[in-house]
């Protein structure tokens, strides 16, 4: 791996981390104001956690798919494993699975097309 695509790997996995840590926080308020039953602490707190993991492994991913299945495979993979621990919690399971899919592909389609981060 040559010295520049380095540098180019670890802006994107700052850029995917720092999404992963903007939607943690929006899922974070949206637990605290929401007017759900989601309890803040641990439930909201551990939303941040999650989505900044997630960017995270967004950026880190070896995997060569196109950029939208990316997100999607790594939202999903991480949003089997939120839902099952939401079966007897307050978030349904289904929702605790669909939505770290959306977040998983936004992420990527910010750090691809409006950041320019290549995958």
């Amino acid at each position: 791996m040559a010295s520049g695509s380095k540098v180019i790997k670890s802006s994107r996995l700052l850029t995917t981390t720092l999404l992963g840590v903007f939607f943690g926080i929006i899922c974070m308020v949206m637990s605290r104001y929401g007017g759900s039953d989601v309890a803040f602490w641990p439930l909201g707190v551990s939303f941040l956690l999650h989505h900044t993991v997630l960017g995270f492994a967004i950026g880190a991913s070896a995997l060569r798919v196109n950029w939208v299945l990316h997100g999607i495979i790594w939202g999903a993979l991480f949003g089997i494993f939120l839902a099952i621990g939401q079966v007897d919690g307050p978030l349904q399971p289904w929702m605790a699975f669909v939505l770290p899919v959306v977040w998983g592909f936004l992420i990527e389609v910010l750090a691809t097309k409006l950041f320019k981060q290549p995958q």
